[in-house]
């Protein structure tokens, strides 16, 4: 396994980070622990996951195996996304994010959160106020770094400067949607990471399963995302899958599959510290790390940003 650093910090991680909004769902606690045991015997150290992944189950069951484990991985999880806990405040306001985050340590069975994400603009909460609290939870050793998801380019912009102009905290990642096929949150906020250097975690790296290569014109597999994803219908027409024929062709002369392509190709960015990828078992998780071993040349990723660049005109 290869390690990246994040900007401006101590913290190296793993170049495929482990998603776990399934665990505690589908994934069950004897399962939880066949695949962070696995991450431990291939150096996978990095875990993703949130105070709402299955109404709190997941940072239960990462628990209860990070008990004896705690130094060997690097947490992250995440305050406010919509919730029905959250009634009454703003989500990001300073009494939610201490009740979060008391009860984030206390499942996760640790006294330090290695990172602690801002999961949504909050509307209705001065940002001002969330980066108080979140300096309050620093001093007090519970937090170590903070970071922002699905945060767009002012939002963004507004939070890094008062965060290190106020209160002189590194907002050290900006998570969101980056795939082959959907580039926009990255490419919006491109030019503002690159210059303050702010890392950039992609979520969704196989476009919710359509990079798998699972998903043929008129067949959706059954009990996948694709039948009940809203947000997935778009992708069910001709030029997305002539899109997943072209990068066929890339993967049959490099003989590996869609998802190693998919994974390898956001390891090039630079500034991509760890890609996220949600797995439900342990066959899952070898798959994700031997594409980070997969090496593109530049011919490969002209090949996909052409078919890229057809697919969105």
């Amino acid at each position: 396994m290869k390690y990246r650093s994040f900007y401006k910090t101590g913290l190296t991680v793993s170049e495929i980070g482990i998603g776990t909004n399934r665990f505690g769902h589908n994934v069950d606690q004897k399962e939880v622990n066949k695949i962070l045991s696995a991450c431990q015997d291939n150096g996978v150290n990095f875990l993703d996951t949130a105070n709402v992944y299955a109404d709190g189950r997941s940072e239960e069951c990462i628990g209860k195996y990070l008990k004896n484990n705690r130094k060997d991985f690097v947490v992250a999880t995440k305050v406010g996304w919509p919730n029905e806990l959250d009634k009454g405040h703003g989500r990001l306001s300073a009494v939610n994010i201490h009740f979060h985050v008391e009860n984030s340590l206390i499942k996760l069975k640790t006294d330090y959160i290695d990172i602690l994400y801002l999961h949504k603009w909050d509307e209705i909460t001065p940002i001002h106020e969330t980066l108080k609290n979140i300096n309050i939870l620093i001093n007090q050793g519970k937090v170590r770094y903070v970071a922002i998801s699905n945060f767009n380019q002012w939002q963004t912009a507004l939070t890094y400067n008062l965060a290190k102009t106020v209160f002189d905290i590194e907002v050290i990642a900006l998570q969101s949607e980056f795939n082959m096929m959907k580039r926009e949150a990255y490419l919006e906020a491109e030019e503002l990471i690159k210059y303050v250097k702010m890392n950039f975690i992609p979520f969704f790296p196989l476009a919710s399963g359509f990079l798998t290569g699972k998903y043929k014109k008129n067949v959706i597999p059954k009990g996948s995302r694709g039948e009940w994803a809203d947000h997935m219908k778009v992708m069910f027409s001709d030029k997305y899958y002539k899109f997943i024929g072209d990068l066929g062709k890339i993967t049959k002369r490099k003989k590996i599959t869609l998802p190693e392509l998919a994974i390898s190709w956001l390891l090039y960015y630079e500034n991509i510290t760890s890609v996220i990828c949600g797995v439900r078992s342990v066959e899952q998780l070898k798959m994700n790390i031997k594409s980070a071993n997969i090496l593109l040349d530049n011919d490969d990723l002209k090949q996909i940003d052409d078919a890229y660049s057809i697919l969105i005109s």
